[in-house]
């Protein structure tokens, strides 16, 4: 009992320590755990049909759309235009989802089937030719207010139909990241 105490916690620092080097970690902790919680995890015979997709999308209009809907003081508005415009650099999630994974009890590993570009996932759906498979698009979070709130662009792929996305304004708490508000959300 004692040892499984013990890695327990060790579990909880390293993951801990994770995401308060990174930021990103816990943002896309919360997102993943957030639309997926609800899903059932992949067992023998049972196809998992949610994908991520490795790339952290570059942002663009619909981030000062939420921005101007929030009503922010213009220090904080000039401060995330200047983040999107220069944030352009390619960069994945690969690192931070693997963080998620360490010590992780709700199964997220096993809800998301693989992270893949958005050829693979169209390679993969049209081999199955099921519409049911989704791929989760999530954006380079936009910080502000001294790294305290963040902006992130959602985005579910399925096909030429049926997509839907928000933008989530997301606070950082004692505990973790948490999902305060849905901005602009849309469907087709």
């Amino acid at each position: 009992m004692k040892l499984r105490t013990l890695f327990t916690l060790a579990a909880l620092v390293f993951t801990a320590s994770v995401f308060a080097q990174s930021p990103s970690a816990g943002i896309l902790a919360t997102i993943v755990k957030h639309y997926y919680k609800n899903e059932k995890v992949v067992v023998k015979g049972r196809q998992q049909l949610l994908f991520l997709y490795c790339e952290k999308a570059n942002n663009n209009e619909e981030i000062f759309e939420a921005v101007q809907n929030l009503k922010l003081p213009a220090q904080s508005v000039k401060q995330i235009r200047q983040q999107v415009n220069t944030d352009t650099q390619p960069a994945n999630w690969q690192t931070e989802l693997e963080a998620v994974y360490e010590g992780d009890e709700t199964k997220i590993r096993q809800k998301i089937n693989d992270c893949l570009s958005v050829e693979q996932y169209q390679e993969r759906r049209a081999k199955l030719n099921l519409n049911n498979q989704r791929l989760m698009i999530v954006s380079k979070p936009v910080l502000f207010e001294n790294g305290e709130k963040a902006l992130v662009k959602v985005t579910f792929y399925r096909s030429i139909e049926h997509n839907n996305g928000s933008v989530l304004l997301m606070h950082k708490t004692a505990s973790g990241w948490i999902i305060k508000e849905h901005l602009n959300s849309w469907s087709t």
